[in-house]
């Protein structure tokens, strides 16, 4: 399926990290999963921008202050910070061995289905998470590799070339698609993470 969206543009509506993000996202993120990995994975069945995703983001906002600092966090769980989340439990998971990339499951067990969620998201988050599952779907393990590569290394710009046709794949003919290795990184986790861990 194609998304016809601009992920660079959607991106930049989305990627400036609220006043209680830290400098470094990934450790607080790790943070909360390793401290309620429980609401972490609720945070994940979601909808991006349902009313659900509200409700237990806010559940893990002390937590994402605490993890950061003793910030105080208030607000709302933003794409990056629930990207983050959907990173850190997917290395965590990852870590635990239990997935062979060999064998995925089918998608249909793991994509994002909005069948039954009205009209209560935003269609713009949605579109995001359709294009990682689209990604994922066509070359799962050159999503694993991307998201067990170090950053900046020479395995992560092996691993988005060998993306590349898929991500050009999943968007409609004629649109653009520029977005920053640690932006595809967090665009393929929370799809990653629900393959992996189904």
């Amino acid at each position: 399926m194609k998304y016809p969206i601009v992920i660079a543009a959607l991106l930049g509506a989305f990627a400036a990290l609220p006043a209680h993000a830290a400098t470094d996202e990934y450790d607080v993120a790790q943070c909360v999963v390793d401290n309620d990995a429980h609401d972490a994975k609720m945070l994940l069945s979601t909808l991006p921008g349902s009313d659900g995703e509200r409700r237990v983001g806010a559940k893990l906002m002390d937590l994402y202050g605490g993890c950061n600092d003793n910030r105080l966090a208030t607000g709302q769980i933003a794409w990056r910070e629930r990207a983050e989340i959907a990173n850190a439990a997917l290395l965590t998971w990852l870590d635990g061995g239990r997935f062979d990339v060999a064998s995925p499951p089918p998608r249909a067990r793991w994509a994002l289905s909005v069948a039954d969620g009205g009209s209560n998201y935003d269609r713009h988050l949605v579109s995001i998470r359709q294009f990682g599952d689209c990604v994922v779907a066509l070359n799962p393990a050159g999503a694993l590799n991307l998201a067990r590569s170090a950053r900046g290394s020479a395995d992560e710009r092996a691993a988005i070339g060998a993306l590349a046709p898929a991500l050009n794949d999943c968007l409609a003919p004629g649109k653009n698609f520029r977005v920053k290795r640690d932006d595809l990184r967090l665009i393929v986790a929370e799809p990653l993470y629900h393959m992996v861990s189904r």
